[in-house]
């Protein structure tokens, strides 16, 4: 009898899976995370500065300026910083001075790499070049800062009437 209890016992384990392998049902659910980087491409100029003439023949130098650029685009950015014309006296138009810009990488952090493509430029009004251009690009994404060097060129000081001579440097980036 007991004989027979065990081997219904036996019959019954195995039929009902208990001494097979257990396999349990699986169950799964996902959620995906993510985030959009906007685009950013920024340039940002410094305060606008002013000097005095020291009344040499020598060229006029600002003190160098620094420029803040931020360019997430993944092939990279060029970025520009050229004068509106030469210096231009603020009431007598027809007196100008031409201007000189200089262009060096302070610093840069990013994956993408900076190069100068234009490191000085000067304007010629007296021969119809009115404008100076310098300018950087990146191969990818980076930001960087800028000193830019301005200059009036004075050439012989007292050859041109006193006063207030002013002229604009636009800073333009753009993607690659």
């Amino acid at each position: 009898m007991v004989r027979w209890f065990l081997y219904c016992l036996l019959f019954l384990f195995a039929t009902t899976g208990l001494f097979a392998t257990t396999a349990s049902a699986q169950f799964q659910s996902r959620q995906n995370f993510a985030v959009t980087v906007p685009t950013n491409l920024s340039i940002t100029a410094p305060p606008n500065v002013g000097i005095m003439h020291n009344q040499s023949d020598a060229n006029q130098a600002f003190p160098v300026q620094r420029w803040r650029v931020i360019g997430n685009n993944v092939r990279g950015v060029t970025a520009t910083f050229s004068t509106d014309g030469p210096f231009v006296h603020n009431i007598d138009p027809n007196w100008k001075r031409d201007v000189q810009l200089g262009l060096s990488i302070a610093s840069s952090s990013g994956v993408g790499r900076w190069i100068l493509t234009q490191a000085v430029d000067t304007t010629d009004y007296a021969n119809g070049d009115s404008y100076a251009t310098v300018g950087a690009m990146s191969n990818g994404t980076s930001t960087a800062s800028f000193d830019l060097q301005v200059s009036f060129v004075t050439d012989t000081y007292g050859s041109f009437p006193s006063g207030l001579y002013e002229t604009t440097v636009t800073g333009t980036i753009t993607a690659n």
